[in-house]
């Protein structure tokens, strides 16, 4: 499913599937930025791995850092102004790609509880406990 989600992202908005999640990430912070360190919590992956990733999403202009107030170490990111019309529009087809995928096999009941599930799984993750 994340392969036929990423190459639909990839042919219709010139945008990886990684690169949708971060800005989807970044633009539901409460205050539409993350630090870099909470950013890669939320992809799951080391904090050297995220820079590298916020290096590349940036260089395409998508992404901002900015210096984080409290922390002369970290820096924050966040979205630009084009990195927030090309997720308004990738969003779209993220949504439209995986409800084809999932409408023709789960049922609306199984779709909720599949939802709460993993939403349960990851809250239970981003606590550190079990689920």
């Amino acid at each position: 499913m994340r392969e036929r989600v990423d190459a639909r992202l990839r042919e219709r908005h010139d945008l990886p599937l990684l690169f949708f999640e971060s800005l989807r990430f970044i633009s539901q912070a409460p205050d539409g930025s993350l630090r870099v360190g909470d950013h890669a919590r939320a992809l799951r992956v080391t904090v050297g791995a995220t820079s590298k990733l916020v290096d590349r999403i940036e260089s395409a202009g998508l992404i901002a850092r900015q210096p984080e107030p409290h922390d002369r170490r970290a820096a924050r990111v966040a979205l630009t102004r084009c990195g927030e019309r090309l997720l308004s529009t990738a969003a779209k087809t993220y949504e439209q790609d995986v409800a084809a995928l999932a409408d023709p096999v789960l049922s609306a009941g199984e779709q909720c509880e599949m939802h709460a599930c993993v939403t349960r799984l990851l809250d239970a993750a981003n606590r550190g406990a079990p689920a």
